[in-house]
């Protein structure tokens, strides 16, 4: 925040702020079969910048469905709870910051000649090649400096808008776009224009700020349009704002030598087109002093990244609505210290060392795949299991701060995944629509936890509990069907994966799905490629893991295999293969009349399945096929363990000794370095 300026009203009026209840849950109708509903923003509905009420239609709900009366005696003594999280998500565009509009007869001329510039109106001056913009208004900003700047030096209730219009700045020892004081400053990309800003690889520094990037700024800043910017940030980042970010429209390609785009308070795009190439993280919002802040709101928009740490990277939040995303990273595709949640969208991650991390993870839509050198999706605290902990605080890569450095490279040793392009699932559920939070009455938008779980009203057809305490799940002891590789009934009741929607492809070498805390699977379509080595599993949580909707497929080596526990809801099938198969050997699940439930085509070796499907009932007889494999089963039981584990594992296939119930997780890929703040 500017220091004299009061702190802004962020307003908790209904639809102005998503305060996160992770608790959204559906009900699904059968194998592969999806309903959900649409949260992303409505660009229609926001509200002009000068009241700033209104929020986009359903950005800031989560439907909630209610708990079925016939519980399972088994879940009687589990205490679901679910906790809110700490960050506050704003999800509101004005109308001024998405129309791009300005009168360009009433606006001020600046027009740049190489070495200098001329001012035509009132508001801005020009000194050699530095031009100063003092007053509120609208500057239309035309030509080429191949070394000066522009600075924003306006009061701090002055809004003011800066058009690019054919724009070529050079700026070697500093920022080309400089905004030092200002309520909120709007950089808009004319209709057809193409604009390009650089710099140098050392700035000088003419103030009290540390200014570190091509486009800097310590107000609100706003970029829109519909015309093209790029940016090469030779010194650090592309586009840093120490306050709100928010981008509603136009097309950017950044190269940058540590972060591309990066704020303080908050980052927010409803689109847009970005082509993001950074030595760092591509996406960041990094506030170390308020946990409701430093998050990332995607409402919409195109992106293609190539990061060398995190695609996206907040220490709040990060919340996806909508969006085409394609993620190349050396570290995590997107890392949240608190939630990541996707409600909607397309992304593929198609290099990463971990492609979703959080504190929790919550999918409730979209169609996401999901390519990791180590977990495909993690849940972690800070400081958790070593290589598989998120690196919080001053240990995160940068986010603009004044003191960050260049990132370090990613690393080399990580092992090379499959794209899952060539897999094939029947009966996906396309999940394009996330499910809806009811708001709260008394607190607008601000959501606050649900009524506790009734255990003894819990779920039987596919409906989630409410609400999810993973810390008071069954033991080992109560649940002889965890398999290998997990301590069970532990694990830290903070941490979560939640599935309630969407298609989810993971390719993992390290674990498929990895919760720190539990795991609960309510709906949707998830297939999980899990690890080739048999000192990881597709399935690993450290609390419970509940399973009462959607589709899931856990396919992997057997060494480590874990399953559901026998407080789940709808039946799973844990199956050991009596020799490993081979990638492309097809998995296809049928019921007694020969009708196919579910069908997939692995991509990888494996050894085991797990398998959960809404139409598979308890009591009923399935066949099983996989690969050389064909074997029936009855579900006598909501967890049936079949088939015979192999003595040869996928590690060693030339038969050994058989794993033994330890926690050893083997030997994880090394995390990659991240050297800067």
């Amino acid at each position: 925040m500017n220091r004299n300026r009061k702190k802004k009203n962020r307003k908790k009026e209904t639809g102005a702020v998503v305060s996160l209840l992770l608790a959204s849950s559906l009900a699904f109708g059968g194998c592969g079969t999806a309903v959900t509903s649409s949260s992303s923003v409505n660009a229609e509905s926001a509200s002009t910048e000068s009241t700033g009420e209104t929020s986009a239609d359903n950005a800031a709900a989560t439907s909630e469905s209610t708990a079925s009366e016939n519980a399972m005696e088994s879940a009687s003594d589990i205490n679901f709870d679910l906790e809110l999280t700490e960050s506050t998500i704003d999800t509101e565009f004005t109308d001024r910051e998405k129309s791009g509009s300005y009168k360009a007869l009433e606006a001020v001329k600046i027009t740049l000649n190489k070495t200098t510039a001329t001012v035509s109106g009132s508001g801005a001056k020009a000194d050699g090649s530095t031009i100063t913009i003092t007053e509120e208004g609208v500057y239309v900003v035309s030509g080429t400096l191949e070394d000066g700047q522009i600075i924003v030096d306006a009061s701090d209730s002055d809004k003011v808008q800066i058009v690019l219009d054919g724009v070529h700045i050079n700026c070697e020892t500093n920022a080309a776009i400089y905004v030092r004081e200002a309520d909120k400053v709007f950089i808009t990309l004319a209709e057809n224009s193409s604009n390009t800003l650089g710099d140098g690889n050392g700035y000088t520094q003419i103030d009290d700020n540390t200014v570190d990037g091509i486009i800097f700024s310590k107000s609100d800043l706003v970029c829109n349009g519909t015309g093209s910017l790029t940016i090469e940030a030779d010194y650090k980042h592309g586009i840093v704002s120490k306050d709100d970010l928010v981008i509603t429209g136009g097309t950017y390609k950044i190269a940058a030598a540590d972060n591309g785009i990066t704020a303080k308070d908050q980052i927010k795009i409803l689109d847009g087109s970005f082509d993001i190439d950074a030595a760092n993280s591509a996406v960041k919002a990094k506030n170390t002093d308020d946990t409701e802040l430093g998050n990332i709101y995607i409402a919409g928009g195109i992106f293609t990244i190539e990061a060398e740490q995190d695609g996206f990277h907040a220490t709040g939040s990060i919340v996806v609505d909508d969006g085409t995303i394609t993620v190349n990273s050396g570290d995590d595709g997107f890392h949240a210290d608190l939630d990541t949640v996707i409600h909607s969208g397309t992304i593929l991650v198609e290099k990463s060392y971990e492609g979703l991390e959080g504190k929790r993870v919550v999918v409730n839509g979209g169609d996401i795949t999901i390519n990791a050198s180590d977990d495909g999706i993690n849940a972690a605290n800070s400081g958790d299991d070593g290589a598989n902990a998120i690196n919080p605080g001053a240990n995160a890569a940068g986010s603009g701060d004044d003191d960050s450095n260049a990132a370090s490279s990613n690393n080399d040793s990580s092992a090379a995944v499959n794209s899952g392009d060539d897999s094939s699932i029947s009966g996906a559920a396309d999940g394009k629509e996330p499910p809806q939070m009811p708001p709260d009455t008394e607190n607008g938008s601000d959501m606050q936890p649900s009524q506790d779980f009734d255990p003894e009203n819990a779920p039987s057809g596919g409906n989630a509990p409410q609400n999810f305490d993973p810390g008071n799940a069954p033991s080992d002891g109560d649940a002889p069907q965890k398999m290998q590789g997990g301590p069970g009934g532990g694990g830290n009741s903070e941490l979560y994966i939640k599935i309630t929607g969407g298609t989810l492809t993971v390719s993992a070498d390290g674990d498929g799905l990895d919760s720190n805390g539990s795991l609960l699977v309510t709906g949707g379509t998830t297939i999980v490629y899990g690890p080739t080595s048999d000192g990881d599993s597709a399935l690993d949580y450290d609390g419970s893991a509940i399973v009462t909707g959607g589709t899931l497929a856990a396919i992997g080596s057997a060494g480590m295999t874990e399953s559901f526990d026998e407080a789940s809801t709808q039946p799973v099938i844990t199956y050991y293969c009596t020799e490993t198969q081979s990638a492309d050997t097809i998995i296809t699940l049928t019921d007694s009349d020969g009708s196919a439930l579910f069908t997939v085509t692995p991509e990888k070796a494996y050894a085991s399945i797990v398998l959960t499907c809404p139409e598979m009932k308890l009591d009923a007889t399935y066949t099983l096929a996989a690969g050389t494999d064909n074997e029936e089963i009855t579900l006598t039981d909501i967890i049936t363990t079949a088939g015979t584990r192999s003595v040869k594992t996928m590690s060693d296939p030339e038969g050994g000794k058989m794993p033994n119930n330890s926690d050893n997780k083997g030997t994880p890929p090394s995390k990659p370095s991240d050297t800067a703040e």
